[in-house]
């Protein structure tokens, strides 16, 4: 009980610490060094997101839900090697066949390294988080989040190039992990490391990458659908990418409450699950989305009130005449925090076809609306992209998991019988 209490202190603080860190930085960086630079760094970020949800290959849901053991902590590890070696490639072709300038590109693989680091630090996460020790993760997450963001400003403010202040965040993650993750992992689990054993751990990460292929493409199409509308935006109105990246932090923050919820109950849910207490499983569901009801309708009130008002005062400028374009991005952030929700629970229950077809289709569906709204309609067509797909998404996810719910009960029912 006692670790129960220190999971969630320390992973919603280290949580909202690290989460904060992306629009505080933002804030920085726009009274700092203007608008442009702001517009620059809030795209590369969102964009080395995307790519970090290809070096999050079967995720920490995936990893902590394994309760069965299936496959080693040495395996989930080097799965994000291996995936973090095609990240790099494709980043690289990404940026090349963008035909972005240097400095936009080595902003780019900068953020996209320290993404690759932070998915990396991911999987001890699961290790720690599958020995009840949720809490040094989230010390860890308290420890990068602080040390960073002082790291950057400094260096910022001395240099004013926000190039070298996302260095200097790499390099206090990198000292972190070599410091404090990888011994406490070593605490808890015994991984070794030799010839004999990298070999068993890449077959393993080679199985485990076939094996929840399924989960990565669900993960990497949830986190695309949030920048299809921002890549259109910063192709066509270049100049409004800044105030867009002001706008997506309703984003970050829900996707913050998401975290705080969802991630110290993925081992009871799955276990829950296991033991067919489908009552109990459905009654925590319910008491989430509740919450995140709550929260969302707040959120949208608080917008509407004083959205503008405080972002004005926040970062420094004006953006009155995007009041409405502030409040569908908010309504929108609220619908894509329950996409957020639906898609973990339902890789919890290993429910992965359904929902790859609902992101797939509703992620060509954007660009294609992308395309014709988002030229004529500037930031008001992106806005209005990520409400419509994010409302899209949830309702056919909300189908797709009370048909799985009704499915496993069904099968519980038939195995009671049987028994």
């Amino acid at each position: 009980m006692q670790n129960i209490k220190k999971d969630y202190l320390w992973n919603s603080l280290g949580s909202l610490l690290q989460s904060a860190i992306s629009p505080v930085l933002l804030i920085i960086i726009t009274r700092l060094n203007g608008i442009d630079d702001s517009g620059l760094f809030s795209f590369a970020l969102s964009l080395s997101v995307v790519f970090w949800a290809v070096s999050l290959w079967g995720g920490r849901t995936y990893q902590v839900s394994d309760i069965k053991r299936e496959f080693s902590s040495g395996g989930y590890v080097a799965v994000r090697f291996v995936a973090s070696l095609i990240v790099v490639i494709s980043a690289i072709a990404f940026c090349v066949l963008n035909g972005y300038n240097t400095t936009k590109t080595g902003l780019i693989m900068i953020l996209v390294t320290f993404k690759i680091l932070e998915s990396i630090a991911d999987s001890l996460y699961g290790i720690l988080q599958i020995h009840h020790k949720l809490y040094i993760a989230g010390i860890s997450l308290t420890m990068k989040a602080i040390l960073g963001f002082g790291a950057f400003m400094v260096v910022d403010i001395l240099t004013k190039n926000v190039i070298y202040g996302a260095l200097a965040i790499l390099l206090v993650n990198i000292l972190i992990i070599l410091l404090y993750d990888v011994l406490w992992v070593r605490r808890v689990e015994i991984i070794n490391v030799n010839k004999k054993l990298c070999k068993k751990y890449i077959t393993q990460a080679v199985a485990i990458m076939k094996h929840t292929s399924a989960v990565f493409v669900v993960m990497f199409l949830t986190m695309f659908s949030l920048n299809i509308p921002r890549y259109f935006l910063d192709k066509v109105h270049p100049d409004q990418i800044g105030y867009f990246g002001i706008m997506a932090m309703p984003i970050t923050l829900l996707g913050l409450f998401i975290s705080f919820i969802i991630q110290p109950n993925v081992v009871n849910l799955s276990e829950l699950l296991a033991k067919g207490k489908l009552k109990e499983f459905a009654r925590i569901v319910g008491k989430i989305n509740q919450i995140t009801f709550g929260i969302g309708v707040l959120s949208v009130i608080l917008s509407y009130l004083i959205g503008v008002l405080i972002l004005n005062i926040i970062f420094g400028i004006n953006i009155n005449n995007f009041r409405l374009d502030l409040m569908i991005m908010v309504i929108g952030a609220v619908a894509n925090a329950f996409v957020s929700i639906y898609v973990n629970l339902l890789i919890i229950m290993r429910r992965f076809k359904g929902q790859f077809y609902t992101l797939l289709l509703t992620d060509i569906l954007a660009v294609a609306v992308s395309m014709c709204l988002i030229e004529r309609l500037a930031m008001l067509g992106s806005v209005l992209v990520f409400m419509m797909i994010s409302f899209l998404q949830v309702a056919l996810l909300l189908v797709i998991y009370k048909r799985s719910l009704k499915d496993a009960i069904i099968i519980d029912k038939v195995k009671g019988s049987y028994e």
